[in-house]
This record gives C-alpha cells, sequence and structure tokens, in this order.
C-alpha cells in the first residue's frame, strides 16, 4: 500500500507535470545568463530549479527536489507625493517610493511571453509570503531573518520546513534592488536616459533607463504618479523584469507567521548540502553528467536554463546504468550538489564553460575555467577533469 507521503509527492510531482514544458521553460529563464521574468514581479531568490523532473521519481529525491524547487524561486538574483505631471518626472521621483519601501505585493513571471511561471510574493520586511502558478494549493513563506522556509499544502494539510543555513545571506527583492540602484548611482560612469512616454497594454509610462558599465536598470512609471510599475535589471549573468509593483500597501501580519497549523502534518525535506559549494562537487556533477547524461561526452551547455532540460536524458543514463534506487538516488544528489558551485558562485568575474563537442577522458581540451576570488590565477578544468592553475595570458582563447 502507497504512504500518504508517497502519495502527496505522486501528485506534486504530475501537477509539475501537467504543464512540463512551459515548467521548464520558465525555470529556464530563471536561472543565471537568461533571466527572463515578465509581470510584477518580487525578488527571486530562487536557487532550486537545477533538478530536472527525472530526478523526482524516487521516494527519496522526491522529497530532495521538492526542497530545491521551493528554494529555486527562492535565490540566483543577488547582484543586484501629490500628483506630478509627466514631463516633470526625474529619475529621482520614481526611484524614492523604491528607496523607502516598507512592504511591496508584486508578481514575477518568468519564462518566454504568454508562456510564464507566475510567482506572487507580498514582502513584509525580512518576511515573504508566496504562490507559484505551477504549484496550485501551496502557500511558501520564507523568514529571511531564521534562514528558513515553510511550505504549506492545503489539500493535504502538509507542512515542510526547509533550512537555508549555508547559503549566502539573503534579502528581500526590494532590498535587493535598493542596494543595485545605489550601487548605479554611486558609480562615476552613471547615467540616466529620459526616454519619454512609452505606451505597454494601452497605458503611458514614462521610462527611464539607468546604466554603468555592465549594469542596467530601466523604470517604467505612471507620470500621474511617479510611482514604477515596472523594473528591469540587467547585468551580464541576469535579467529579471519586475511589474506591477505595490509599495507600502497594508499587511496582516499573522499571514507571514512561521508557525504550522495546528491540523497540519510536519514532513522532513532532504536534498542539497548548501553549505557545500566546492571544485571537487562541480567535477564531479560535470563526470555524472559526461558518464551518466550525455553517454561520455561533456554537456553543450551548464546554463541553468539548460540543466532544467537534462530530466529524460538523466532517466535513461541512470537505466543503462542499471543501478540501485538507493544508488540512483545518490547521483542525483551529487549531481545536483555540484551546481550550487555556479549557482553560487564565489570566484571573481565571470566562469566560463566550453564542453560542448568534448569527450570525458580529453585531457588536452579546457572545459571550465574561473577565477578564484582573490586569486591572481585561474582555474582550469580539462576534458580529463584535471584542474591547473592557469595565469591569464595562458587562459584559453
Amino acid at each position: 500500500m502507497k504512504k500518504p507521503l508517497d502519495d502527496n509527492l505522486d501528485r506534486a510531482y504530475e501537477a509539475f507535470n501537467q504543464k512540463h514544458d512551459h515548467f521548464r521553460e520558465s525555470l529556464m529563464a530563471s536561472l543565471p545568463d537568461s533571466v527572463k521574468q515578465h509581470k510584477r514581479a518580487g525578488r527571486i531568490n530562487h536557487a532550486l530549479a537545477f533538478i530536472g523532473d527525472t530526478i523526482m521519481k524516487s521516494r527519496i529525491t522526491k522529497i530532495a527536489a521538492a526542497a530545491v524547487i521551493i528554494i529555486a524561486v527562492l535565490l540566483g538574483i543577488h547582484h543586484f507625493s501629490g500628483s506630478i505631471d509627466g514631463a516633470s518626472v526625474a529619475w529621482a521621483d520614481v526611484v524614492k517610493p523604491i528607496l523607502n519601501a516598507r512592504t511591496v505585493i508584486m508578481d514575477i513571471l518568468i519564462g518566454p511571453e504568454g508562456r510564464q511561471l507566475v510567482i506572487h510574493d507580498e514582502v513584509m520586511g525580512s518576511r515573504i509570503r508566496r504562490t507559484v502558478s505551477n504549484v496550485q494549493g501551496t502557500d511558501i513563506i520564507i523568514d529571511l531573518e531564521q534562514m528558513k522556509v515553510l511550505a504549506l499544502t492545503h489539500a493535504e494539510k502538509t507542512a515542510v520546513y526547509i533550512e537555508l543555513g549555508g547559503l549566502p545571506d539573503l534579502q528581500n527583492y526590494v532590498e535587493l534592488l535598493q542596494d543595485a540602484i545605489v550601487r548605479l548611482q554611486n558609480k562615476p560612469d552613471f547615467q540616466v536616459d529620459d526616454q519619454g512616454l512609452q505606451e505597454i497594454d494601452g497605458q503611458n509610462y514614462i521610462v527611464f533607463v539607468a546604466e554603468s558599465e555592465n549594469e542596467t536598470i530601466t523604470i517604467w512609471a505612471d507620470p500621474q504618479t511617479a510611482l514604477p510599475v515596472r523594473v528591469k535589471q540587467k547585468t551580464p549573468n541576469m535579467q529579471i523584469t519586475c511589474d506591477n509593483m505595490q509599495f507600502d500597501v497594508a499587511l496582516d501580519e499573522s499571514r507571514f507567521s512561521m508557525e504550522v497549523p495546528d491540523d497540519y502534518v510536519i514532513q522532513q525535506a532532504g536534498g542539497i548540502d548548501f553549505k557545500k559549494s566546492s571544485e571537487s562537487d562541480f567535477i564531479e556533477t560535470l563526470r555524472i553528467w559526461a558518464e551518466i547524461i550525455e553517454d561520455g561526452h561533456f554537456p553543450d551547455s551548464i546554463n541553468l536554463e539548460d540543466v532544467v532540460k537534462v530530466g529524460p536524458k538523466f532517466d535513461l543514463g541512470l537505466k543503462r546504468a542499471n543501478l540501485t534506487k538507493q544508488q540512483e538516488t545518490e547521483i542525483a544528489m551529487r549531481w545536483g550538489q555540484g551546481l550550487v558551485f555556479i549557482r553560487f558562485f564565489k570566484g571573481q568575474g565571470q566562469w566560463h564553460y566550453a564542453g560542448k563537442g568534448v569527450k570525458l577522458g580529453d585531457g588536452d581540451t579546457p572545459i571550465f575555467w574561473y577565477q578564484p576570488k582573490e586569486s591572481q590565477t585561474w582555474r582550469v578544468i580539462y576534458g580529463d577533469l584535471r584542474v591547473e592553475d592557469v595565469s591569464l595570458e595562458n587562459l584559453p582563447k
């Protein structure tokens, strides 16, 4: 007889699979190098999307993947009065509500137009109450001070706590946006382009584009009130568009409680250890990717939008390997663990991947390189998974 937890996880898996293409594409767009969000957003703290559908096929990995999926809509974007006549609205007017915000309600739409994953956030200080369109009937409460997540599934009356210890200090999206604006304004090459009025869905908005070197913030604001309604941040590794932001809304504090209702059953979640983010974990991920998923070759891309698509290949590879369920679970967890390295990259500048078409064991071909923080040299990983310290002038071209 199937246990209630197995049954709940099966239903969760089916819910995720009902529109799996849309869900995958949405999660693809939510992670570095292609975070494409559209419609009223809040802060994405998303580090979850890096475990694909297939890893949810055993009882243990379903729990682990569920934990990761709740969080990965959670991490990743860390970088980042009176009526006013539209003609007189200035940059300072439109950023003022953002810089002074105490509470915010917002939606985040991730993915291509018409296929977005919708994240609805209510933000009150260090706590966020979140719903996600593809996870029906579940409310997620995030406490960034306690570094803890509570996920409540109402139909089954179940609750899951997920500890965020080991992750970098997290902020809500508004705090991140505030920091980004101040950081941008303090740069010597900071400049703002007033692009005048633009029409969106029949409404006119005053548009400002502020940029400095590799960072751009675009704000669409109501020309009558100067209140921002859309904010887009773009860096070389990230793009997020937030729309319909409502500032200083009166919110019910009880909706942000981290206490489990009396009639809910607490379940245990497992999965990725966010305290571990090492090069050796990442190398193990590359090895599994080549041996199990890509049948002897490294993947074409390790961008997280591509990571989310590996589920079917992973499933086939595990079947080819003729492993026990426990072994499959262990491999899936090791593979996911190494992805933490690139999700929370702690090096300098950008990492570079060049493994497309490279066979595992090709010791002459560099497949990945990055500069560790405060290092004068770069670390280069080759096709045989050995690592060398390399000077700037000797880096792969």
